[in-house]
């Protein structure tokens, strides 16, 4: 571009190379931070991947070595219940059933 053409811009080249560069800076540090939470988010990802299948594979075998699933089940409190069976769901004793009389 030489010196006697007119540029299609108002403003004083010094301000327009000052916002240029500005605004170049603030796209690059979008672009990283962007970069960033996409490797953290991948990371953490392929460790509750990992996690998950390991819990599966630990889920199977415990299914495996007991003959029926339902003893262990039995011998866990139900966390609702607060080690209760007479318990609601509040931890507080049910409320009797009254049957009504058409």
């Amino acid at each position: 571009m030489s010196i006697g053409e007119s540029l299609p811009y108002r403003s004083p080249i010094s301000k327009l190379l000052r916002f240029f560069c500005s605004s170049r800076d603030k796209w690059k540090a979008r672009c990283k931070e962007a970069k960033r939470e996409n490797k953290s988010l991948k990371y953490r990802l392929a460790v509750m991947t990992e996690n998950r299948n390991r819990w599966k594979a630990e889920a199977r075998s415990l299914r495996k070595s007991t003959p029926d699933g339902t003893e262990q089940a039995a011998e866990q409190p139900s966390k609702n219940r607060a080690g209760h069976p007479s318990c609601g769901r509040r931890g507080r004793p049910a409320r009797p059933v009254v049957a009504r009389a058409c």
